[in-house]
């Protein structure tokens, strides 16, 4: 079974903001808490255990482990979604 690990930008990000009752706040403070979820990821890939894959587009955001011992961490990352295969 193999596992695709991506991020769907729009759905972790803006599609998750109550638009009925939009603020800054309420924009701000998902933007961080995306940002805190990115910098783990990000973490991972500044150590070359991780990389995004060129795909043209951010929609998703394909990622690539390099190192398997990491794919747990991957995974549990809130922003991941595993596609099975």
């Amino acid at each position: 079974m193999l596992k695709t690990y991506v991020i769907w930008w729009h759905s972790k990000f803006i599609d998750e903001i109550n638009m009925e009752t939009i603020t800054i706040a309420e924009i701000v403070e998902k933007t961080h808490k995306t940002i805190e979820h990115l910098k783990k990821l990000e973490k991972l890939e500044s150590k070359g255990r991780i990389k995004v894959k060129s795909t043209g587009s951010l929609n998703p955001i394909y990622l690539e482990i390099l190192d398997p011992s990491v794919e747990s961490e991957v995974a549990s990352n809130q922003l991941v979604e595993a596609l099975v295969e």
